[in-house]
Parts: structure tokens; C-alpha cells; sequence
């Protein structure tokens, strides 16, 4: 399981946050569309996505200065119980960043041995929260064996969400192989993590029946000790051709979410990412 990082309990109700104090912060210096300019190539035919714990503070702060970069932030809801508590200064307002679009991760610690109903009532109290910022799409870790995919489904639809809206995600302790059969006959789509996939010899995924047409996020970093999330730029040729075959294959209008919990990390991931995709441009 990576670092949690979910910056709750520290934002205030008031005013528009401005620039994070950390100086650490500012490692990020260029918007996505300038840094794919810099390889003279046009905006990428993907959204670029950044996640909501880069700089520390609330989710709110975060966007406040993330969106001068990036269209689109990914609200990290990964813990239960501190993210059902969040305030009113934890999360954006409705309509305070118009600027950017949101999809949102649901948590990793949901306790699937209390049973499906208390799951779901904290899923459902996480839903209701976020709800006025209209997110595209709910990522979703696979539940243990033994949870029946189709009932959930069933749950998300009654919620509101259509399950094509849930994604789920490849980890460590489920494949997206293992579900794939049930997952896609109970109508939920597909979120590809590529450091995952190389941490964890999952590439079998990417060949799944009907795999791309459901995949509509791609969670991009490369794999670190004890799962830490490290800068694209640390991937080994391996890996670079993995991303390089995903890329291809991942449908324009798609997101892409430099999933680094790090500033420098971030910006040096998306320069690598343009880098990339200005070489590759260049050898079809």
C-alpha cells in the first residue's frame, strides 16, 4: 500500500487558499500544455492529471494551487474515516476551482470484514461528500474474494453513479485479471496503474477481452521501495517501453494521472512524460 496522503484537518472555511508556504511547493514551474510546447508538440490528446496531496495541506489548498498547472486534480479520499470527518475548508467548494475537472480515489482501508453494509454506508457517506463537485469518475481498489461484484455495482447505481463511472484499479493484492470476468459483466470500468503493473509482473492486463475499451484512467509513476511512488524519469527502459505501448494504446480523451505525492517529483514526471512523447512522436 503506498504512503497515505490525505491532508485532512488543517484548512480554513474562509478565503480562497493562495500559494502553499512550503517552498518545496514551487518545484512545479510549468503548466502541462508549456511543457509538452517545450518539445514543440501541441497539448497532449490525454487530460494530465495531478493528485490532491502534493504540497502538504488540505485537498482545498492543493487545488488552489494546482490548478495554475494542471486541468484536472484527482481528490485522494484515501482513509476512511478522516475523510468522512473533513470540514468545510477540507475539500473544494462546488464551483470555487471552475477551472478544473476532478475524479475522485475512494479510500484504501475500507474494512471489507465488517461486511458489505458497513462498507457501503461509509462509500455512500464519501459519495454524498464530494457530490456537488460532480467528479467524472470514482477509482476503486478491487474488494477481497468473496464480495460480489454485481451487488456493488447494484449499490453504485443507486447512488447515482452509473458503474462505467467506477474504475477499478490494478494493486498489489488483486489483479485486474483475477476480476476482470465479473468486473466487466457487472459494467465497471478500468483504471491501469503502471507501477503496479511493473512492481507486481501484471502484464497479462493490458491484453484483458475488451480491456481498452473500458480503461479510462491511467495512474503513471514508477515503482519505488516498499511501494513508494517514484518520478517517471527513475522508470528503466523497460518500463519506458511499457509506458511507451500503454500510451499507444489508451483511447485520446482519456486521463493520465502523474500519481507523485512530491512537487519536484511531479514536474520531473511530467517534463519526462513530454520528453517521451516528443521522441516517440518523432519515430513512428
Amino acid at each position: 500500500m503506498p504512503e497515505l496522503k490525505t491532508g485532512t484537518g488543517s484548512g480554513r472555511s474562509g478565503d480562497v487558499p493562495g500559494q502553499p508556504e512550503n517552498p518545496a511547493a514551487f518545484g512545479v514551474a510549468c503548466s502541462t500544455a508549456e511543457a509538452f510546447a517545450r518539445h514543440g508538440l501541441p497539448a497532449p490528446p490525454w487530460t494530465v492529471a495531478a493528485p490532491s496531496f502534493v504540497t502538504p495541506g488540505t485537498a482545498r489548498e492543493n487545488c488552489a494551487w494546482l490548478r495554475k498547472f494542471f486541468p484536472e486534480v484527482a481528490l485522494l479520499l484515501f482513509e476512511t474515516r478522516a475523510c468522512l470527518d473533513y470540514g468545510p475548508g477540507d475539500l473544494p467548494r462546488p464551483g470555487e476551482f471552475p477551472e478544473l475537472s476532478y475524479h475522485v480515489h475512494l479510500p484504501l482501508d475500507l474494512a471489507w470484514e465488517r461486511g458489505f453494509e458497513a462498507v457501503w454506508a461509509d462509500l455512500a457517506g464519501l459519495l454524498e461528500k464530494v457530490a456537488g463537485l460532480s467528479p467524472w469518475a470514482y477509482v476503486l481498489h478491487p474488494p477481497p474474494p468473496g464480495v460480489s461484484l454485481e451487488r456493488l455495482a447494484r449499490a453504485f447505481a443507486g447512488a447515482g453513479v452509473p458503474p462505467g463511472d467506477v474504475l477499478l484499479e490494478n494493486t498489489r493484492e488483486r489483479c485486474l485479471s483475477e476480476v476482470w470476468e465479473e468486473a466487466a459483466g457487472a459494467g465497471f470500468s478500468a483504471c491501469l496503474d503502471l507501477g503496479h503493473l511493473l512492481a507486481y509482473g501484471q502484464d497479462a492486463i493490458p491484453d484483458l477481452p475488451g480491456f481498452w475499451n473500458r480503461a479510462r484512467l491511467l495512474h503513471l509513476c514508477a515503482p519505488g521501495p516498499g511501494g513508494r511512488h517514484e518520478s517517471l524519469a527513475r522508470l528503466d527502459a523497460p518500463g519506458r517501453e511499457t509506458l511507451r505501448l500503454l500510451l499507444a494504446r489508451f483511447a485520446p480523451g482519456g486521463t493520465l494521472l502523474l500519481e507523485l505525492f512530491h512537487a519536484q517529483k511531479l514536474q520531473e514526471s511530467l517534463d519526462f512524460l513530454a520528453r517521451c512523447a516528443g521522441l516517440w512522436s518523432r519515430t513512428k
